[in-house]
């Protein structure tokens, strides 16, 4: 059953790819090799946890680990989903990665003293 255009899901899926890729280079260079790059204005969430409670920190610290293995997923995954033309098992984890990080992204964007 096709529940979408296929051109509008392969630019769809094209489009998570690339903003995924940038993000995940970010989060590589800036929060693990410490290194500065063009690629630190993309994504650059300084969020502020001291007002959370304890489990609230550990919460978003474990949810951010979870989308830097999140982006690592889409970007192997997506490419596979590119190559077949039927819905797979593969398709709705994709799917329901990218409804956490839909979730995850505002949540930490909302923790930066800045905004």
């Amino acid at each position: 059953m096709k529940l979408i255009n296929p051109k509008v899901r392969s630019f769809l899926l094209n489009l998570i790819w690339v903003v995924t890729l940038i993000h995940f280079l970010k989060d590589i260079t800036q929060d693990i090799l410490r290194i500065s790059t063009v690629f630190d204005v993309f994504g650059n969430i300084q969020e502020d946890l001291s007002g959370l409670p304890y489990l609230g920190q550990v919460l978003i610290l474990s949810a951010g680990i979870g989308s830097f293995l999140a982006e690592l997923f889409l970007l192997i995954s997506i490419p596979i989903i590119k190559r077949r033309r039927e819905t797979t098992t593969l398709e709705k984890w994709v799917v329901g990665v990218v409804i956490f990080m839909l979730i995850y992204f505002p949540i930490v964007i909302l923790l930066d003293p800045r905004y």
